[in-house]
């Protein structure tokens, strides 16, 4: 079992979609070529690192499988469709050099989706991956559609987000809440709040603030983990009084017309009008699938370690 992309640490685009390639090469060197499975290669996963390796495996004339669990663009087809997608330039197999250095969501999928359609590769889509056991030399690769699948060698292209991970709250399953923003430009004259501390809670409520009235509560005291260009749109939308950004909050409960927030270092109490919660703390690794397939998940200083 080879592993590319987020799940492996490569979670830009340009690292995942090289490191799609380089397995998948690997791959090809280490292949025996007299094997009983009904592939070479199975690749689980259609984000960068699956697309890259699917387009790689096509150009060493590997029979291979690629199978996503939702749609084409893994992560990326769960991006805002006006985020820009932050690349630098980068080599696609089977198209060549891609120049791009911002570019929208939209614009990303449909090179993807051109580059798979002029090679014929198709996706199976909707197929989320059961379990993967290896046994006569083979793996045995099973959907939750109960189909089952057999190759030489399997490539993990999934991702690290697993499912969302939950701030656990009171009414946190309410209808109002979601975990994922697709499109902005549909939603005005809303009182929303968005949690977390990353790119994607800082972009939607960016993206949000154009025509809403907005809140913005993160846990620490300042937006560590973001990027230059959103950490200066931050700063313009607080100036301009277009979004109010609330630094050491914690969500408390979420209420049908309100929501409870607990501030400051005291951690005191405030109640705000509330329509929609949007919540961006990470994902849950998917330690329990990949641990079904034989691979040991370790803890060394606060990192996560896989082995096989």
């Amino acid at each position: 079992i080879f592993i590319a992309g987020e799940l492996g640490g490569r979670g830009l685009i340009k690292n995942a979609v090289e490191q799609g390639r380089q397995a998948t090469e690997n791959i090809v060197k280490s292949i025996k070529k007299n094997h009983n499975g009904a592939y070479d290669l199975i690749i689980i996963g259609a984000g960068p690192a699956g697309i890259s390796a699917c387009l790689t495996a096509k150009k060493y004339g590997l029979k291979f499988l690629l199978l996503e669990q939702d749609t084409l663009g893994g992560t990326v087809f769960n991006f805002p469709r006006k985020k820009i997608v932050m690349t630098s330039p980068m080599e696609l197999p089977l198209y060549g050099k891609i120049k791009l250095f911002e570019t929208s969501k939209t614009e990303l999928l449909e090179l993807w989706q051109s580059t798979l359609k002029k090679n014929d590769i198709a996706i199976q889509e909707n197929s989320k991956v059961d379990s993967i056991a290896f046994n006569d030399g083979l793996f045995r690769v099973t959907t939750f559609k109960n189909e089952e699948f057999t190759a030489a060698t399997v490539l993990l292209a999934i991702g690290r987000r697993g499912s969302p991970r939950k701030l656990n709250v009171p009414g946190e399953m309410k209808e109002k809440v979601a975990y994922r923003l697709l499109e902005p430009e549909s939603i005005s004259a809303k009182n929303i709040v968005v949690v977390g501390g990353g790119d994607s809670a800082v972009e939607s409520a960016l993206l949000l603030a154009e025509q809403n009235n907005v809140i913005l509560s993160y846990r620490n005291e300042a937006f560590n983990r973001i990027k230059p260009m959103n950490s200066e749109a931050l700063k313009i939308a607080q100036s301009n009084n277009k979004l109010n950004v609330r630094l050491s909050s914690n969500v408390i409960s979420i209420d049908d017309d309100c929501v409870v927030l607990s501030t400051g270092k005291d951690g005191n109490e405030i109640t705000v009008k509330n329509d929609l919660v949007y919540i961006f703390a990470g994902g849950e690794l998917p330690i329990q699938f990949l641990e079904k397939t034989g691979i040991k998940i370790e803890k060394k200083f606060g990192e996560t370690v896989m082995k096989h």
